[in-house]
């Protein structure tokens, strides 16, 4: 897959269907309009293309940085969305910055500037709520009607529903929020996880035999609440069971520093500075301050217990 992360280093030879969008989760109505361009691309003779942003238009708007509480987070990192639609088939992923160039172009010029010449759209695929040019002057109608004129096919996707709801970033936020891994992963088309490098942590759970890994807190992605998840790890090419707690760990710790630790199920390796990636499939408890390391460590068992069950039963049901 091509990958352009910048409209100057944009060079296509013949035409493309396009998918556009903010993409920020590709959760399940974004994955939609992208089958769309590539079901396209495969009936026309087209290349796939991916059109999508590599920040947050909100944020460059409103002026705020990743480690503004007020920042919209990222519902999947940079390396996660490049994995995703390298994985649905495109064969072009432009992920550019939302610039001030991008903010103030209009409708028409960003039409022909970008979808047309940097782009060589020959279909264009687009969500029923999307907008472009500044001010977010286009819509789907306007849209409909350049491509008309220009002979380009397009095609405006319905909104995709589930539980009766239309599925959007925001209400995957608020799931994420609530903790609600379940209808995270109903939303997404795929399990909410966390990847980084493992790096050392305070080694108190190995002092007391639950030795975790650590990954740092990532400063983009949205973080769930505070607490106790039933997890899965994959490092390298093997997925292990797991527990995971995200936190500041205050029974044990006064820096209130949020930390990811994630306790593997029969595992005694050595895996510092390996890359990992952590599913969070199910929030167990909010994090609370034990009256001792002894109360904390016992509920730490408990906790262990509950999600070998919950493992065990998952995978009983996948083998039905």
């Amino acid at each position: 897959m091509q990958i352009f992360t910048t409209l100057e280093d944009i060079n296509i030879e013949g035409k493309t269907a396009v998918a556009l969008g903010n993409f920020d989760g590709l959760h399940i109505g974004h994955r939609a309009i992208m089958q769309d361009a590539i079901d396209a691309a495969h009936e026309l003779g087209l290349k796939s293309l991916c059109f999508t942003f590599s920040n947050h238009p909100f944020n460059f708007i409103l002026q705020r940085s990743d480690d503004d509480p007020d920042a919209v987070k990222l519902i999947c990192t940079e390396d996660e969305k490049v994995e995703l639609v390298e994985g649905m088939g495109f064969d072009i992923l432009v992920n550019v910055p939302f610039d001030e160039d991008i903010m103030k172009m209009r409708a028409h010029a960003f039409f022909e500037n970008i979808i047309m010449n940097k782009l060589q759209a020959g279909f264009v695929s687009v969500g029923f709520n999307y907008t472009y040019g500044a001010r977010a002057e286009g819509k789907p109608p306007m849209l409909i009607e350049e491509c008309g004129k220009a002979g380009i096919g397009v095609n405006v996707h319905e909104a995709v529903k589930a539980d009766g709801k239309i599925v959007s970033s925001t209400l995957i936020r608020e799931m994420i929020s609530t903790g609600n891994m379940e209808k995270t992963a109903k939303y997404l088309g795929r399990p909410y996880a966390f990847s980084g490098e493992v790096s050392h942590g305070r080694h108190i759970g190995s002092k007391n035999g639950f030795p975790t890994i650590n990954i740092p807190t990532p400063a983009r992605q949205m973080l769930p609440p505070n607490g106790v998840y039933f997890s899965r790890i994959v490092i390298g090419e093997r997925s292990f069971n797991s527990i995971s707690n995200i936190g500041i760990n205050p029974t044990v710790s006064s820096d209130n520093t949020k930390t990811i630790e994630t306790y593997i199920f029969d595992f005694d390796e050595d895996v510092y500075g390996d890359d990992v990636v952590v599913y969070f499939d199910h929030f167990s408890r909010g994090e609370r301050k034990f009256r001792s390391r002894e109360d904390l460590f016992d509920q730490i068992s408990r906790d262990c217990e509950q999600a070998k069950a919950f493992h065990a039963r998952r995978a009983a049901s996948q083998n039905l």
